[in-house]
Formats: structure tokens, sequence, C-alpha cells
């Protein structure tokens, strides 16, 4: 018997010679500008919110223009809508695609194309928390549940995307550390930046220790950002928008400058600078399968996986509420959880590096 063969395609648009939006990076913008939010979005598409946001992230970094922006109103504080640039991406991915499926059914008979937008049920979590990833989190997140039990929802998409995630009412909480150079401040002048400093409180955190993480014993004998443009080191970076990137961006621009190079040229230099890890954990397991030499991460993560640690600065690693959210239980819940004496105990026994301030729980901004 014959077999009997079935035509199918892969659409996708490129900008500049470069893959800029395929099949799901359509849904994904498809899903926003019907749902008004990428929670919801990812949850009808079954992915997860960090891939939904870096997905379209790039796509904006490739344009060098914004392709969602903040929808106002609402109880929950808005959501996401597409810009006149995103809609058109969206239009012009749709009219492919139609003219392929109409080539396609003139010679089957029937279309080939169908929507898989709400193939997956939507389910919002009790508590989500976007932004930057830390090991502090996951610690109050676990006291919390002992407690009561809760869905929760921990996102690493960085710090900026965290602030975002605010301003679009995609989030309960959101984990920040981010240095202002001119003002020398953390967190609190990027409020102003994201359009929240008048629907935001700014709650303190815990100071982190950052620094190099590296393999055990420092076979390469590293210790500082110059040691990056050796030609034997593998350094392994995070994403921009990240309060890390931030930090590795800024040392390598005053390296530059002390050694009278210029940044960009340095920066080329780096052997694997654009490899791009989402969060401390993947950072040290690149380490730790020897895929880098280097990368820059907090010291309770080095030690988690047996990497020594060399120190560069403590931060502020702070939390970032829509005032709104105060409302909810599980949000005053984990307040109370960060300022307590049993938080503190655990941090001090099971994350090095990791401490509590004293205005640990205390609302620093926006009260």
């Amino acid at each position: 018997m014959k077999p009997r063969y079935t035509p199918s395609f892969t659409a996708w648009l490129e900008y500049d010679g470069r893959y800029l939006i395929g099949e799901k990076e359509a849904q994904i913008l498809e899903g926003i500008q019907t749902v008004g939010s990428f929670m919801g979005t990812a949850k009808a598409l079954g992915i997860s919110y960090a891939y939904a946001w870096n997905a379209i992230d790039r796509v904006s970094k490739i344009l060098g223009e914004l392709i969602i922006e903040a929808r106002r109103g609402g109880e929950s504080g808005g959501g996401a809508k597409l810009t006149e640039v995103g809609l058109s991406i969206l239009q012009e991915y749709k009219n492919l695609e139609k003219q392929i499926e109409e080539l396609l059914s003139y010679k089957v008979g029937k279309p080939k194309v169908k929507s898989k937008l709400f193939s997956h049920d939507i389910t919002v979590p009790d508590l989500s928390i976007i932004g930057s990833h830390c090991i502090g989190i996951e610690i109050l997140i676990e006291l919390l549940a002992e407690e009561s039990k809760f869905r929760s929802e921990l996102v690493s998409v960085g710090s900026s995307g965290g602030l975002a995630a605010v301003m679009l009412g995609e989030t309960d909480i959101a984990g920040v550390h981010l240095l202002d150079e001119e003002t020398g401040e953390y967190n609190l002048p990027f409020l102003k930046r994201y359009f929240i400093d008048d629907k935001a409180v700014v709650v303190r955190g815990y100071l982190r220790e950052q620094g190099f993480l590296l393999a055990k014993g420092n076979p390469k004998n590293i210790k500082g950002f110059e040691d990056l443009l050796r030609r034997d080191v593998k350094f392994v970076n995070r994403g921009l928008g990240s309060g890390t990137r931030s930090i590795v961006d800024r040392e390598i621009k005053r390296m530059a400058e002390g050694r009278g190079l210029n940044s960009r040229e340095v920066l080329q230099k780096i052997k694997g600078y654009d490899v791009k890890a989402n969060s401390h954990t993947e950072v040290a397991k690149a380490l730790v399968h020897g895929k880098a030499d280097v990368g820059v991460g907090i010291r309770a993560i080095a030690e988690r996986y047996g990497l020594d640690f060399v120190p560069l600065l403590e931060e502020h690693f702070d939390f970032v509420i829509d005032r709104k959210r105060l409302k909810k239980p599980l949000v005053n819940s984990f307040i109370k959880m960060l300022g307590s004496d049993r938080f503190k105990a655990e941090l001090e026994g099971r994350a090095s590096g990791i401490r509590v301030a004293k205005e640990s729980g205390s609302i620093i901004y926006g009260a």
C-alpha cells in the first residue's frame, strides 16, 4: 500500500538576517493581546513564565523597540498589551502563515493551521514571586509552607524583569538587587524608571555577598576581572536586566578604564561573555560540568555546589510589591517571615553569605 504523505511547514520571520519570531513567539504575542497577561498566556500554552518573558524580551532587543506595554487600570494593577510594533509583527506572521496555509489547503483540500493557544487550563498561583533568583526566597517559601498549604510560583527573569512584572500587574512580589551608580543607592531609584514609584512599596530584604564562582581549588588562579582577558579563561555571564549582570558590566567597565582600554574591545576579548545563564544555579552548574572556568554569583550557591568563592561586594536584595497586593494575607505573611528571628536563624544555618539587615521585613519606601 502506498504511504500517504501529508505536507507540513514551519514559518518564521527574520530581521536583518536574524530569527525574529516563529509559531511559539506568535502564540505568546497573541495570548498576551487576548489574555492581557504573561502569566495567563504561559499557563494557557503550557510553558513557563520565564520562557514567555525571555522570548518576548529577545524580540524587543533585536528590534530595539518595545513590543509589550502596560495596560493601566484594573483591580490587579493593569496588565499587558501589544504595542503597535508588536501588533504589526504578529499580523505579519499571521499573513505569512495564511499564505502558506492557503497553498497547502489547495494541495490537500483542508486547512493546516489550527490555534493551540488555549490548550491548557489557566490556574493562578496563590503567591507569585518574579524577579531575581535567590536561595533566601526558597528558604522563606519553605518556612511559609510549614505554616499553611498554598501554591507558589517562583520565576527567575532578573531584577528588571521583576520590576516590569510589577508594572504589568503580573506578580505579588518582585525580588530586586539593582545598584544605581549615580546615587549609590540600591533599588529605589529604579521605581520611577518602571513607572511604579506611585504604586509600589519596597520591603527591605537582606544582604547578599556576590563574588566569583570558581572550580574547586581555583586551578586557573583567577583573582579579578582582568583575568577574564586571559586566553585560557572561559566566562559564563548572566542575562541583561539581571542585577548580577549589572555588577559584571560595571566592574568590567571600571577595569577597562583603569587600564586605559576601550570597553567594547575588552568585551570582545572575554571568552563566554555572550554565554548567558538565567540564574546563579545555572552559572554554578556550568562550572561543575566544565563548560566555564568562572562566573559571578552568591557565596551560598558556591557552597551548595562545592565551588570556590572570591568575594567582590555585599549588596541589598529587596522586595518590590504593588500596594494593592498588600491586601493578600500570603503577602503579609511573607513580609512578617522576612523580619522574623526564625528566618534569620535559617539563613545563618543554610545560606552562607546571606544575612538579615537591621530593617529586614520593614517597608522602606511607600509606607
